[in-house]
């Protein structure tokens, strides 16, 4: 049996950086911060570089504290609401930013991301199709 999806926008990426990575902003009040981020539909939530939190005028630690690990290390990281946008989409999320400054990766995980679009990926042809998820058009 066929199922079919619909999306609103597709993103072609370069698997050659290693994984799928797509533009971000990061939005606090009036402050934008333009970066990139890894799909990690791995990830329970979404993961910003500490410096990212400092620009938007933030105080870490007084977000909601979480115990996150990579492979080899446990790190203690906080989250905040704010706003993030993924191509043309913008939603209220909570985002974490580590404690420590040396961990540097951007990842969009399930729980802040995910869980807000519909997605689907074409490897083959480096290609992501996504939609809010209540986006029924």
């Amino acid at each position: 049996m066929a199922h079919q999806l619909n999306f609103s926008l597709t993103h072609k990426y370069d698997s050659a950086k290693g994984g799928i990575i797509i533009p971000v902003s990061l939005i606090l009040a009036e402050k934008v911060i333009e970066c990139q981020a890894r799909v990690d539909t791995g990830a329970e939530y979404c993961l910003f570089a500490r410096s990212y939190a400092d620009q938007l005028g933030l105080d870490v630690e007084s977000g909601h504290q979480t115990e996150m690990g990579t492979l080899t290390t446990p790190f203690v990281a906080f989250g905040h609401v704010i706003t993030l946008q993924t191509l043309n989409m913008a939603f209220e999320s909570m985002v974490y930013f580590p404690q420590s400054y040396e961990i540097r990766r951007n990842l969009l995980g399930r729980n802040g991301w995910l869980h807000f679009i519909r997605l689907g990926i074409v490897a083959y042809d480096e290609t992501i199709y996504l939609s809010l998820y209540d986006d029924m058009t």
